[in-house]
């Protein structure tokens, strides 16, 4: 693969660059994981490394750069375990590298296979990155042991990361880091020009938000309590609105209908990125009281666009929401919590307010979520000096 190239002069590194390989499921689709790794491979661009990436499920070939990281070309596999394995043993065998980042507990089992292989080499630091439901419950025989066998394992979340320990209580806790995820540059200057453009609302208002995939097995994101919380609410005129596709919109559908709401219901589908900053912009609220996040992106997109949030207080979502502060919690799969959460927000001008104003301290200015913090977090991870900060990183101040 070609050498990158530094994306601006601001983000180069006195030579030698650090080279680093990158094992990941998919950076150019749309998902939380997906938008993870743009943002860490804008924050390797920034700090003046040479990237190396092999993606298990984008689409085969070498894909053109992307706009979070323009140096990057992203080496695609089309879900062929077979072709990413080769490569990634051949990668092993050649250029030397001084970090692999495994972007899947499942790739740490390959590395260790390929490792073992004649003339293969792994560089000194091997960084696993643990997001949330894919390491929660598998860590036990082969993949327990290849885990032990890296040397820093990287969790967006402190649930994930005490989930981890639950499981492999031999792993030592200097190998372990929280490293939550963060808007990346390229969103923020689009959703910066977005706030600043006369809105067209896509939606009556005023109207709550709800945003997720709508998967039949993913039922645990809570969008069912969310209607029969919202079927209960006593501020009248108040839409939903739900984005989002997937394979249980029909059963969600058919939910709606049977607690008399499908009128003032919206499934609104999969959204552009354009249509999803309008969603946000013009929403009253962002509710997502969903048991299973990792960590939840969506609910920092929310508080950059100042939208009051509503969570359940679980898995990574507490490491993003503070009750009271950022947002409101309330036990997951607890209808009766909900809708009062709801009514009180709805009702409560000041305490809408108060939601806003904290949410947004988060993802603007010196918030921990912001990119110029994920940058210096990946910095310090790395061993290296965070460049001087970016006019782009400047946009979410």
């Amino acid at each position: 693969m070609n050498a990158l190239v530094a994306r601006d002069a601001v983000s180069l590194r006195a030579t030698p660059r650090m080279r680093v390989l990158l094992a990941l499921t998919e950076v150019l689709g749309h998902g939380g994981i997906q938008r993870f790794n743009k943002t860490l491979l804008a924050a390797l661009s920034d700090l003046g490394c040479d990237a190396t990436v092999l993606s298990l499920n984008d689409v085969a070939g070498e894909s053109r750069p992307l706009s979070e990281a323009p140096s990057a070309l992203i080496h695609g596999f089309g879900h062929s375990k077979l072709n990413f394995s080769a490569a990634l043993a051949a990668q092993l065998a050649g250029r030397t590298h001084d970090a692999l980042i495994v972007g899947h507990v499942h790739f740490s089992r390959l590395v260790v296979a390929a490792s073992r292989l004649p003339g293969r080499r792994l560089p000194r630091r091997v960084l696993l990155i643990a997001h949330g439901l894919e390491i929660w419950h598998i860590l036990r025989g082969g993949t327990r042991r290849a885990v032990g066998a890296v040397s820093d394992i990287v969790s967006v979340s402190s649930y994930t990361q005490a989930k981890i320990l639950e499981q492999a209580p031999e792993l030592s806790s200097k190998k372990l880091h929280i490293f939550p995820n963060a808007l990346a540059s390229t969103w923020v200057e689009w959703a910066s020009r977005a706030r600043q453009e006369a809105m067209t609302p896509m939606l009556e208002q005023p109207y709550i938000l709800a945003v997720t995939r709508l998967g039949a097995t993913e039922r645990a994101k809570g969008i069912v309590t969310l209607l029969e919380a919202y079927s209960m609410i006593s501020t009248s005129g108040v839409h939903l609105a739900v984005a989002g596709g997937g394979d249980d919109l029909g059963f969600l559908k058919a939910i709606a209908e049977r607690l008399g709401v499908a009128a003032r219901v919206h499934f609104v589908g999969t959204t552009t990125d354009a249509q999803l900053m309008s969603l946000y912009r013009g929403c009253s609220l962002f509710v997502l009281p969903s048991g299973q996040e990792g960590f939840g992106i969506v609910f920092l997109e929310a508080m950059y666009f100042q939208a009051p949030v509503i969570a359940a207080r679980e898995k990574g979502a507490v490491d993003v929401v503070t009750d009271g502060k950022s947002g409101l919690l309330v036990d997951f799969g607890d209808v009766v919590a909900l809708r009062l959460a709801l009514d009180r927000a709805l009702s409560d001008e000041a305490l809408r307010q108060r939601l806003r104003q904290g949410g947004n301290e988060l993802v603007s200015g010196e918030g921990s979520f912001t990119f110029a913090a994920f940058r210096k977090r990946a910095a310090v991870l790395l061993g290296l000096s965070p460049p001087v900060a970016s006019a782009s990183a400047a946009l979410q101040s």
